[in-house]
């Protein structure tokens, strides 16, 4: 994405002006300033967005250089399963990962809580940020973690292979889309939709989960018409190649194709689509200078200034109140920033994916082979 110099001139003076906002009080004087902090992260055009937003403010503002460690998420929470209850280092101070994992990382202890005082910027953020009651409840009036943004899981298209633009997930089940229906091979994005065209509500799985079994028989008709089942950077390369006519992803995916030249759109079905968080949450057992300022990292992370620029690179509305929303997300559902998004759409907290996500994942996997 290409800026003018003026407008690159702008965001430096703004991140030199915001750096002693930014960074609260000061570790201990006998608290060695690291020369590094080492950030959990997604390769591609994740990292490139937040490093372009947030890593690069944290080094203008600190000058503590910001390394990433991609190692996958599901992998370093068995990591932490076992570093931590040994009473031993992990080897990251900031877990970028997706909310469920942050909701069972508080459950068991796993991360080092974080107080309005240390990171003030936490006051300023959307109430979907805030971790649900029973996350916080272990930690009094320290949030666990934080949620830094919404994402959604559209219906991406390729125009050329389209008929026509869809309008409703029934699409999904043409028989001229045969094979060239794509999704996470998890189902990811797509369990609670698949529910509402059965027409089960997520309130009523919460108290009668075997309800779920008619979203498990619709998809089984479903089955034949998904010929890719993969993990985001499969996604950009099927739009790319145009491989996948349809395809069920987050739309930081479809950004990532669109600046490789390729010809993508998107649209929120008439039935709704998923909306999840990802999140930040500072780990346990770390020496009290990385964990000060892995702090300040996540700091800089909820600042408005910072979450409009990240938003406009990744693609995910901000939920720090007072950001600026990028041009392109206003009144698009695809982007939750108005109360009637969210109404619309399927916001699962995390607590219930937490519940119930890796059963979801089995049955999806088991009748997608």
């Amino acid at each position: 994405m290409k800026r003018s110099i003026v407008i690159a001139a702008i965001v430096v003076i703004v991140i030199v002006v915001g750096a002693a906002v930014w960074i609260v009080g000061q570790p201990s004087p006998a608290a060695e300033k690291p020369s590094s902090i080492v950030v959990r992260a997604w390769g591609g055009g994740w990292q490139y967005a937040l490093h372009e937003s947030v890593g690069k403010a944290f080094e203008e503002a600190t000058g503590i250089k910001v390394e990433y460690d991609y190692t996958e998420d599901s992998e370093l929470q068995t990591r932490l399963r076992e570093i931590i209850p040994a009473g031993q280092t992990p080897p990251v101070d900031v877990n970028w990962t997706i909310s469920t994992n942050s909701y069972l990382e508080a459950q068991w202890g796993l991360v080092s809580p974080m107080s309005l005082s240390e990171v003030p910027n936490l006051a300023n953020m959307r109430p979907e940020a805030k971790p649900g009651a029973d996350a916080m409840a272990p930690y009094g009036d320290k949030w666990p973690y934080v949620n830094v943004y919404a994402y959604s899981y559209v219906l991406a298209y390729v125009p050329s292979l389209v008929s026509k633009v869809p309008d409703s997930w029934w699409v999904l089940w043409e028989p001229q889309y045969k094979g060239k229906i794509a999704m996470y091979d998890d189902g990811i994005g797509f369990h609670a939709v698949l529910a509402r065209l059965a027409g089960v509500e997520m309130s009523e799985v919460l108290a009668h989960p075997e309800k779920m079994e008619a979203a498990w028989d619709l998809l089984k008709t479903l089955a034949p018409n998904i010929g890719g089942l993969g993990e985001d950077p499969d996604f950009s390369m099927w739009i790319e190649r145009k491989e996948m006519a349809l395809l069920v992803t987050i739309l930081t995916n479809v950004f990532e194709a669109k600046r490789a030249g390729a010809e993508v759109a998107w649209v929120v079905p008439k039935e709704g689509v998923e909306v999840h968080t990802d999140s930040m949450e500072v780990v346990k057992n770390l020496p009290p200078a990385r964990d000060y300022w892995a702090k300040q990292f996540i700091n800089i992370a909820c600042d408005p200034v910072v979450q409009g620029k990240w938003a406009e690179l990744l693609g995910c509305p901000p939920l720090a109140m007072g950001a600026t929303i990028p041009e392109y997300m206003k009144g698009d559902p695809a982007f939750p920033t108005e109360p009637e998004h969210w109404r619309m759409n399927i916001f699962v907290p995390e607590n219930v994916l937490a519940k119930y996500q890796k059963e979801w994942f089995a049955r999806f996997q088991e009748i997608t082979g």
